[in-house]
């Protein structure tokens, strides 16, 4: 009778456990699942975007500014605005779920600054009025497509990989740190800086409208020159 009394006994734990364990993957799951038609999220004014850890984002230009889920939890990511009206969207509060992905759509009447780091992509789709000054800039990998945003003046950097497309009317100031690539199209004035690999070059005049998943892999717009610790700085007219 013991024995038997200690076999019901574990059985009845064994189940407990198993009952625990299957809520918690259920819950997991439903947290994971592509989060679609969900309302605007209500957030401060912002002027500028930054995107951590392997977010992808589309950017349009709208009269009215908002932000949307299309895939992804507001319950396991965050998007906030800091200080200098800045949009910060992290893809998660703390360690990702396995397959986690994080899809938005942006709507801004006016942006000034673009930035994306540890990976994931920004692309700019539609049509922008022109602005006097944007500074877009990766770090440690990702993608930022701001051609469709003219702009007189443009800042741009990348740092340990990444690239970089974009724009300028008038003039660039472009810098290339340990790997990566930037992009541009038009006739403006560029000053450029390379170190320890990397390269700033004018795109093919057949590729300035091309769609940003036509470009393939971020190291494939352009071929990579030899990896070298030169510094360079040039003035391309």
């Amino acid at each position: 009778m013991y024995t038997t009394r200690r076999v019901l006994v574990g059985t009845v734990i064994a189940l407990t456990f198993i009952a625990v364990s299957m809520n918690g993957t259920r819950s997991r799951v439903k947290s994971m699942r592509p989060t679609v038609q969900l309302p605007p999220l209500t957030l401060a004014p912002f002027t500028s975007v930054e995107l951590r850890d392997g977010v992808k984002a589309a950017l349009h230009y709208g009269a009215t500014q908002y932000v949307t889920l299309l895939k992804g939890s507001p319950e396991i990511s965050r998007v906030t605005v800091a200080g200098a009206e800045r949009l910060l969207i992290d893809k998660c509060r703390d360690k990702c779920p396995r397959g986690y992905e994080l899809e938005v759509e942006i709507v801004t009447p006016a942006v000034v600054g673009i930035s994306v780091s540890s990976g994931g992509t920004i692309e700019s789709r539609g049509s922008f009025p022109r602005q006097a000054e944007i500074s877009v800039a990766v770090d440690n990998g990702g993608t930022i497509d701001a051609r469709p945003i003219p702009a007189d003046k443009i800042t741009a950097a990348v740092s340990q990989g990444g690239r970089i497309l974009v724009r300028p009317q008038t003039a660039m100031f472009a810098t290339v740190d340990n790997g990566g690539m930037i992009i541009y199209w038009g006739d403006a004035r560029v000053t450029s800086s390379t170190q320890h690999g990397g390269q700033v070059a004018k795109g093919a005049v057949a590729d300035a409208d091309k769609p940003l998943s036509d470009f393939g892999a971020a190291d494939s717009c352009s071929p990579k020159p030899p990896k070298t610790s030169r510094v360079r700085s040039v003035v391309i007219d």
